[in-house]
């Protein structure tokens, strides 16, 4: 697993970096400094546009793949290969309709990118939530650069090449489309948290543990929504200046990524309340200080694998629909930052609710989980 784990992390920062880079280097470039209301609205439009299709879209196409193995198997290098279309079209032809219809056609590849690598990250993980954690973990990187890259009006080159290069390694070290491999789950720590069978089918089964597991993902869903929307109105306390630009990413990409491994040698459960909690201590007493700041910031993150596993964990046989889901609630999340006025709301207040919202909920779903595996375990 490690080698194709390799390559699906590395090609997740190089389809988010590009699609980025497109947005940036498209829209964003077209309209930048231009007064005209009109225009203005317009490239609002393609940032709502571009998160609706890239992360609402990964809910569907993740049920598709559920159903269908042979799409399962080619969505994910094709999301890869195929976003060297767009990154040509933005570099070569620099007009309005180029700009938005490489966007659109980057979008698309990123929900398929997503929901293909991440049904095979979950499906070779072995139970385990370091994986996942480290696959998701790049993301954060890949929107920096490309954010970067298209704001500085460069040439596609770079991002080309960075693309190239995660085509050759998702080539080399995955055989999904040649082969369908089937994890076996060893489970979390006190009860099996991840089950993936052997078949996939087109509902869900949710019915088959009763009303715990819906439970369950009801629970997880709005923690990833609120987690969503309390990382878009986190108080920084400071100025994203020079290197300090890096910190969010940076931080939650480290989150992400440890959190994995954290929930895998002290249990999912323990993992997620605690880093949250002390997350919440740090973002009251921080006092604007950076470095205190982010490592609020890594903690707040390192839920983020263990929520995707409980819903993995939830819907066993639906793994690129759970995935999906966990993306739904961030974009919902993303856009109640603009239907909420919170007008004169302490932020810091507000956020520090959210966290010890999200840690309960989190705590809820995932103690329901264990229970739920200690009774289906048999005896002896």
């Amino acid at each position: 697993m490690r080698n194709s784990l390799t390559g699906w992390t590395i090609a997740h920062f190089a389809v988010d970096m590009s699609c980025l880079y497109i947005l940036y280097r498209g829209v964003w470039t077209l309209y930048m400094g231009v007064s005209w209301t009109g225009y203005m609205e317009r490239e609002a439009l393609a940032f709502l546009l571009y998160n609706i299709l890239a992360f609402g879209l990964q809910a569907p196409i993740g049920a598709l793949a559920d159903r269908f193995p042979k799409i399962r198997k080619v969505i994910g290098i094709e999301g890869v290969d195929l976003m060297l279309i767009p990154l040509i079209l933005i570099w070569i032809w620099q007009t309005e309709i180029i700009a938005w219809a490489a966007m659109i056609i980057a979008s698309l590849l990123n929900a398929c990118f997503h929901v293909g690598g991440g049904i095979d990250v979950i499906r070779n993980s072995g139970g385990k939530i370091t994986p996942q954690g480290i696959f998701v973990s790049s993301g954060a990187l890949g929107v920096v650069t490309g954010t970067v890259l298209g704001m500085s009006g460069g040439g596609a080159l770079l991002p080309i090449m960075i693309d190239l290069v995660a085509i050759i390694m998702v080539y080399l070290t995955t055989d999904n489309w040649a082969k369908d491999i089937v994890a076996r789950s060893k489970g979390l720590r006190g009860g099996d948290m991840i089950e993936t069978p052997a078949k996939n089918y087109v509902h869900f089964r949710l019915t088959r543990e009763g009303t715990g597991a819906m439970v369950c993902v009801v629970c997880l869903f709005l923690a990833v929504l609120i987690r969503s929307y309390g990382g878009f109105i986190w108080p920084l306390g400071f100025e994203k200046t020079g290197y300090l630009i890096l910190l969010v990413p940076c931080m939650s990409c480290l989150g992400k990524a440890l959190g994995g491994v954290f929930a895998d040698h002290f249990g999912a459960l323990e993992t997620a309340v605690i880093s949250l909690m002390l997350s919440a201590v740090l973002l009251y007493t921080g006092s604007g200080s950076w470095m205190v700041m982010g490592l609020s910031i890594m903690l707040f993150n390192m839920a983020m694998p263990i929520t995707l596993a409980g819903l993995v964990s939830a819907m066993p046989e639906d793994p690129g629909f759970a995935f999906g889901l966990s993306t739904l609630a961030l974009l919902v999340g993303y856009l109640l930052v603009f239907v909420i006025d919170i007008g004169r709301i302490d932020l810091k207040i507000l956020t520090l609710i959210l966290i010890l919202s999200a840690a309960v909920l989190i705590g809820a779903a995932l103690k329901g989980r264990e229970k739920d595996s200690k009774r289906r375990r048999p005896n002896g």
